[in-house]
């Protein structure tokens, strides 16, 4: 959902004109989120408006319905008279409990005589559902990469345990394991204690950051390698070696348990569940890391929609957060 401080920072962005509606879907204390919004305006022509009844839902009478909402907000608008006259228009952010019911939408409309732009004149009024088209920056603190960032340390430290344990009962599953993901120059049993005591290491969760660098390579990190560098057939494989290492059998795994990353980039070749499960493990640590490191240079960036990003961080956390506690969970392999 957005939040009042990222539908002021998008209105600052679009260019102006006498009139401009946006629209915004607040399901839960509209007039706090008017108050939060007009306290953000500063001296910007903003007037939040709670809407109190059945409005824009129908495209025949789209532009009747902004008219009986201006007259009905006069009061509010005439507050920023000055602060729309200096910029050359209003901004009316129509605050609705429920999705807009139609498509972003254009239309004149004859402005009223007391309208503090263009009063009296006509005006091509377009109505933007900003509940979609609101964006922001990738390091945005709305996509909490705070928690993924706590939740990928707690995947590292998970599967360093689980290996750590599966080498004692069976030091050939890990072998194979540790060259698909280009463990060369030290041994599996030397780089996971290393693995551990780096991760031990790390004070502050929130701000870990997966690194191949010399010293702070981790398992995360060796996957997040290993897949930007293979096809998803060959990843596939990796996934094979990875559930034997980790002792996963197909009844510890739902085939539900999925990130829609590991979906779209699903190999052509079938996988049995425990086999899918870590390929999915794999490539959405991937794209966890890509997320954290390409926020931590957000600026290089174009901004992307509010809710496609808190949704993908969403879905990212939620399937990495399940994985590290089946790896915890020493029924979740045998």
């Amino acid at each position: 959902m957005l939040n009042p401080r990222i539908v002021a920072d998008n209105l600052r962005s679009r260019p102006r004109e006498p009139l401009r509606v946006f629209w915004v879907r607040v399901p839960r204390d509209r007039d706090g989120f008017e108050r939060e919004l007009m306290r953000l305006r500063a001296r910007s022509p903003v007037v939040p408006w709670v809407v109190r009844r059945a409005v824009l839902q129908n495209p025949n009478s789209v532009m009747s319905d902004v008219g009986e909402i201006l007259n009905d907000a006069r009061k509010e608008i005439e507050a920023v008279r000055d602060a729309a006259a200096k910029a050359g228009g209003v901004d009316l952010v129509l605050l609705g409990r429920d999705d807009l019911k139609l498509a972003d939408t254009s239309s004149p409309i004859l402005l009223p005589d007391w309208f503090p732009a263009a009063p009296g004149q006509e005006s091509t009024v377009r109505i933007e559902d900003l509940t979609w088209s609101a964006r922001v920056r990738l390091s945005d603190p709305t996509v909490a990469l705070d928690d993924l960032r706590r939740i990928l340390h707690d995947v590292d430290r998970a599967l360093t345990n689980r290996l750590q344990a599966s080498l004692k009962t069976d030091h050939r599953l890990t072998n194979a394991l540790w060259d698909h993901v280009g463990g060369k120059g030290e041994r599996i049993d030397d780089a996971l204690r290393h693995m551990k005591a780096h991760l031990d290491n790390v004070t502050n969760q929130t701000a870990y950051r997966p690194s191949v660098a010399h010293g702070r390579s981790t398992m995360v990190a060796l996957l997040w390698a290993h897949a930007n560098s293979k096809a998803p057939d060959a990843v596939r494989k990796t996934a094979r070696a990875l559930a034997d290492g980790l002792r996963i059998e197909d009844d510890d795994v739902d085939r539900n348990d999925a990130s829609l990353v590991a979906v779209l980039n699903r190999p052509s070749s079938p996988m049995d569940a425990r086999v899918q499960w870590a390929f999915g493990l794999i490539v959405t640590v991937r794209a966890a890391c890509q997320l954290v490191t390409a926020a931590a240079h957000a600026d290089e960036y174009p901004r992307f929609g509010a809710q496609l990003l808190q949704s993908t961080s969403r879905d990212l956390r939620s399937f990495l957060d399940g994985a590290a506690a089946k790896l915890r969970d020493p029924e979740g392999g045998r």
